[in-house]
């Protein structure tokens, strides 16, 4: 293990993020507000990442393993989420604790959209534009960008990619993981920047439509305000949302495909999977949002809306509430808490399962009902035209477990902590998922202040794990990882 190749990376991501912070920081000082938190934690990234630089050299073989590329992607995002806690810790406007700062910083920069604060809309600017900019990083993810400007240290950035990159698959769009990278920047900034567009078009202000662009391509769910998106009960506004959410939880290879007139339906089975169980949820939900609440939703068009606004940002991970779906029917719980385990497509930066996780399970189950039907008959597993090799079904079925053991694990942890069984099971859902608000004491109306430190700490590892497809994280902890 040489660890000279960590400590340059971290170096690199480290003075990446005192950059970041410049911007609150100028924003502070044009608001008249707070500075010297985010200028001071900006000082403390650049000074520890230009340590980290002199003290570290560049191995001569500067080959990245698979496990220097695993270790150095989960002291990454480790190192990037404390750092993004100190403004949070040391903002006078806050008076938060360390663990409830922390809390906010993995929640932004993990895209989970969980929060302890309330009272958004009495809160400094500065604090709500770097909430907005933690989720934005971490959309992309902040050893993407590392990648992005690794050939500058002549370390290969593949094994980052894959250990960072949200799904199953990695789909390389361009020869050089360097140019891969860039181009996920660029297409991920030209969202940003038309969501941000429409969002002021339709009647937000400035700083809001920014705020809610970056946040929303980044299927990330930090508002400005308490009532998340139902603050502006805007009709146009939640439709620009639907539309952010729907494509930041597509693949950006098949958006990239779309873009370049390569992308033929009829060859993207999860494409047309993701757009199914949206379709087939908000169906559900809008006709049970219509029958059993006439007083709300007195038409199908009123009950469309927040339906298919809902679902998209709880499929997606988002986690925006365009009213306080804790108060619908139980039919339409069942069905977002079953939306809280699908997520968005692979290679997107939406979090849960992924869409084609559930895809491969539902198929392997298919399969075994034709192994009892025909004993002699052969059968393979196809997505689209590609026969896949049990290596892929293994690894699809294992995670889908591992994910429902922390799950029950989570569950467990913060009933312990004094949490009823709708909110342990909710918030470790959602945690896990990266989407954000739940149910009962977790629910959009609400916030996270009310669980104990010992049960955030919890759901803060959650977060962690379900943003790195939980193994990046899990086989450092591993023996085995460092035996040879």
């Amino acid at each position: 293990m040489r660890f000279g190749i960590a400590g340059q990376v971290l170096g690199v991501v480290w003075i990446g993020l005192a950059g970041v912070l410049v911007v609150p920081s100028l924003f502070a000082v044009f608001a008249a507000e707070p500075w010297l938190p985010f200028a001071r934690t900006a000082l403390i990234a650049l000074a520890s990442g230009a340590l980290m630089l002199l003290a570290f050299r560049r191995p001569d073989d500067a080959g990245l393993s698979h496990r220097e590329a695993i270790l150095t992607v989960t002291l990454v995002w480790f190192s990037v989420c404390a750092i993004g806690a100190i403004p949070f810790a040391t903002h006078p406007g806050l008076q938060m604790g360390i663990v409830d700062a922390s809390f906010e910083s993995v929640s932004g920069f993990t895209t989970t959209g969980a929060t302890v604060l309330s009272g958004l809309d009495a809160l400094p600017h500065s604090v709500l534009l770097w909430r907005s900019i933690t989720q934005w990083i971490g959309g992309m993810g902040m050893v993407i960008f590392g990648v992005a400007i690794l050939p500058l240290l002549g370390v290969g950035g593949m094994g980052l990619y894959k250990a960072e990159a949200p799904g199953p698959t990695k789909d390389k769009m361009t020869p050089r993981i360097a140019e891969t990278a860039k181009l996920l920047w660029v297409i991920y900034l030209g969202l940003s920047l038309l969501a941000g567009g429409l969002f002021y078009l339709q009647g937000m202000t400035a700083f809001d439509a920014v705020n809610h662009a970056m946040t929303g391509i980044a299927t990330g769910g930090f508002s400005t305000h308490d009532l998340s998106l139902g603050y502006y009960d805007s009709a146009s506004i939640r439709l620009v949302a639907t539309g952010a959410m729907l494509v930041a939880g597509t693949s950006f290879a098949v958006l990239h495909r779309a873009l370049t007139g390569e992308l033929s339906w009829s060859e993207q089975p999860e494409l047309r999977a993701y757009v199914g169980i949206l379709c087939l949820a908000t169906a559900v939900l809008t006709l049970n949002l219509w029958i059993q609440m006439p007083e709300q939703f007195p038409s199908l068009l009123s009950a469309l809306g927040d339906a298919a606004f809902q679902a998209v940002s709880i499929l997606t991970g988002t986690g925006y509430a365009s009213a306080d779906f804790d108060s619908w029917p139980p039919i339409s719980h069942a069905v977002l808490f079953v939306l809280f385990f699908s997520g968005g497509m692979a290679g997107s930066t939406s979090g849960g399962v992924k869409v084609l996780r559930v895809m491969l399970l539902w198929r392997v189950a298919m399969l075994q009902f034709f192994k009892l039907a025909h004993r002699r008959g052969v059968a393979v597993v196809r997505l689209g035209a590609h026969t896949l090799d049990d290596r892929i079904l293994l690894s699809s079925l294992g995670f889908i477990v591992m994910w429902l053991a922390l799950l029950a694990v989570g569950t467990l942890a913060l009933a312990a902590g004094g949490a009823d069984p709708l909110t342990s099971l909710s918030a470790a859902a959602v945690s896990l998922a990266n989407i954000g608000p739940g149910f009962g004491e977790v629910g959009p109306s609400r916030t996270f202040a009310t669980l104990g430190s010992g049960s955030k700490l919890v759901l803060e590892a959650l977060m962690i794990l379900g943003r790195l497809e939980i193994y990046t994280v899990l086989v450092v902890l591993t023996p085995r990882f460092w035996r040879y």
